[in-house]
């Protein structure tokens, strides 16, 4: 449910939201970062983690711009680089390319440092980032971990769809859905499924069971 604003909570944001960054005000708000976006768009204000403001109408590069922006503060690192370099490649306004530049090298300094090597999931989603396939691959078939845990089963159907193996994807998908069903509800909307959801003999997949 969307958060109702107080006066006395919009009159803070007014206040101090350049000083502070979207962390730091979703927490005091008890609000996600989503949240937090959502409403210092509408108030045409910026964190101080933000790039200056930017309100750019009719624009629909701004929806892309909006979109990276919750993806970066959600640490989705590798949507929000796809969304801001689509930004870059097409906008002729001096102050979006700024804020996607900005933005793109905080994705890129992310994706280049490798997480805990005390996580391998983690560490499987870093090497697949750096499109490190085999490793990211191996990774989640160590000691049958795709077999147990929907996260590496999942990844590794990710994984061969984008490399164009798409019997050995839906065969990691067909696993990650028994070990969690919401799995077959995030690759309905994952972009790396595209492939498979055109295949008629895959299509099925993808179609809810309820």
């Amino acid at each position: 449910m969307a958060k109702r604003w107080k006066t006395s909570e919009v009159s803070y944001l007014k206040r101090y939201a350049k000083i502070r960054t979207t962390a730091e005000l979703a927490d005091r708000f008890n609000v996600d970062a989503d949240g937090v976006t959502d409403k210092l768009t509408e108030l045409g204000l910026a964190s101080k983690d933000s790039v200056a403001e930017i309100r750019i109408e009719h624009d629909p590069l701004m929806k892309v711009y909006t979109q990276g922006t919750r993806a970066l503060y959600g640490q989705k690192w590798r949507d929000a680089k796809k969304a801001f370099n689509e930004v870059l490649a097409k906008t002729d306004h001096p102050e979006l390319r700024m804020g996607a530049q900005k933005y793109l090298e905080v994705c890129e300094s992310n994706l280049n440092k490798p997480p805990a090597a005390d996580d391998p999931f983690l560490l499987a989603v870093f090497e697949r980032n750096r499109g490190n396939f085999d490793e990211a691959l191996d990774l989640c078939s160590r000691g049958n971990r795709a077999s147990k845990d929907d996260r590496f089963a999942y990844l590794a159907s990710a994984i061969h769809a984008v490399q164009g193996d798409l019997e050995k994807a839906a065969g990691m998908l067909e696993s990650a859905i028994s070990l969690d069903p919401k799995n077959r509800v995030h690759a309905c909307y994952d972009s790396d499924f595209d492939a498979m959801r055109a295949e008629a003999d895959y299509a099925g997949m993808f179609e809810s069971t309820e």
